[in-house]
Order: C-alpha cells, then structure tokens, then sequence
C-alpha cells in the first residue's frame, strides 16, 4: 500500500468558484465581489488542506459473471465494474482525503460570512478533485513503465455501481484508517473532502470518458463535449 502526500495545489479563484458550481467567466463579469471572496478563501483555506491518498493495488484472479475476484480474497462486482475493468491484470483501489481542518474552518465561518463558507466549500471541492486527477496521473505513468494502460477510474455512486455496494468494496481492500479515513454504514466517508475510485492496469484497458459514466451527465453545464 501506497501513502501519497505530496500533491501540488496550484489553484485559483477560478478553481474555487467552479468548486462551487458556477462558471468563472460570468461571475467575474456579474459579481466581482464574489472574486475577492475566493480569493480569502484560498488564503485563509489553503494551508488547512492536509491531502493524502492511499493506493493500492491488487492482481485479478478471475471475472466471473459481474464479478472481478482478487487476490487476497478481495472482490468487485457490478455490471459497470466488469464492463469497465474487463480485462484488467490488477486494479488500484484510492481513498483520497483533505482531512477535516478545512471542512471544519468553513462550518465554523457559515454562521458569520456564509459568503466565505461557501467559498472554503469549493475550496475543498476543487482541491480534492485536484488531488484525485494526481493520485490518476501518477497510477497511469507508473503502469506506462511497464507497458500498461489504466482504465477510466470508476467512482461507486455512478449508475450501476452504487454507494451502499461500492464503498464498502474498496474499503475493504485499502486500510482507510492509516488516512484517517472512515465510513458510515450508509457508506458516506469522512472527512467529507474525501473520495474514492478503482481503475483497471492492464495491457488494453477502456478509457471511456469519464463523463459517460457520471449520474449527472444529462444535466451537467461541465460536462466536456
């Protein structure tokens, strides 16, 4: 198992405000203030961050019916799991968390400067999508040395692979607690400014775009295409 915390956070404002669902062009064009306000909260937010990430990597034994089993006796199971991940020699499970000091710092501002509260939110929304696109990066050049491809990561609450039947999967293939991370039984994480994903190594892997496989890309105004 892999430890990562040493993440480069090159964010903006702009990164900030996309954090929070809006589009940076128009509301540096409509409401400036709200420009100064991201930009206290990446002062104010950015040294709360404290990313780590856990990975590891596990060797596929056998797909059987929507099922991939593991070595170690580990599993995961799923239509989208065996669609994607087919033909995957091992699969890396991620937990990806910013620890609870931002989170924290922007409940306890919401009562006073819900404008600020709100920023520090995306703050954390923007870093830890941040964090996961490394924590990607890092997994696909270190299969490239080997000659190998990564799959599109697959989060559990997208169609076909629920939270409830997900989470509890990758939990029990990568030791949450050595991030301070843990779950609920309804499978929510905490901290909250966390994330998880499994990606497929292997020599011809799919790389769907991501988006294909979000819930929300019917409705989403980001969505790339």
């Amino acid at each position: 198992m892999d430890l990562w915390q040493d993440f480069e956070l090159d964010l903006d404002a702009d990164d900030v405000l996309h954090g929070q669902g809006m589009d940076p062009a128009a509301i540096r064009n409509r409401r400036p203030a709200l420009v100064s306000v991201a930009e206290r909260a990446l002062a104010q937010g950015t040294p709360k961050i404290h990313a780590t990430t856990l990975v590891r990597e596990v060797g596929v034994v056998e797909q059987r019916h929507e099922r991939l089993l593991l070595e170690g006796g580990g599993r995961l199971s799923g239509p989208l799991i065996t669609r994607h991940l087919s033909g995957a020699a091992r699969v890396a499970a991620v937990l990806c968390t910013l620890g609870e000091e931002l989170e924290e710092a922007a409940a306890q501002v919401m009562g006073q400067d819900p404008l600020l509260g709100l920023a520090l939110d995306g703050l954390g929304n923007a870093a830890i999508e941040r964090i996961g696109q490394q924590a990607c990066g890092r997994i696909g050049k270190r299969a490239a040395a080997e000659g190998l491809q990564t799959s599109t990561p697959l989060s559990p609450g997208v169609p076909e692979w629920p939270v409830e039947a997900g989470q509890p999967q990758i939990f029990t293939l990568v030791e949450a607690a050595q991030a301070g991370i843990r779950i609920t039984p309804g499978g929510m994480m905490i901290p909250k400014k966390s994330i998880s994903f499994v990606t497929g190594i292997g020599a011809d892997m799919n790389q769907t775009e991501p988006c294909e496989v979000c819930n929300l890309k019917e409705v989403c105004r980001y969505r790339n295409g």
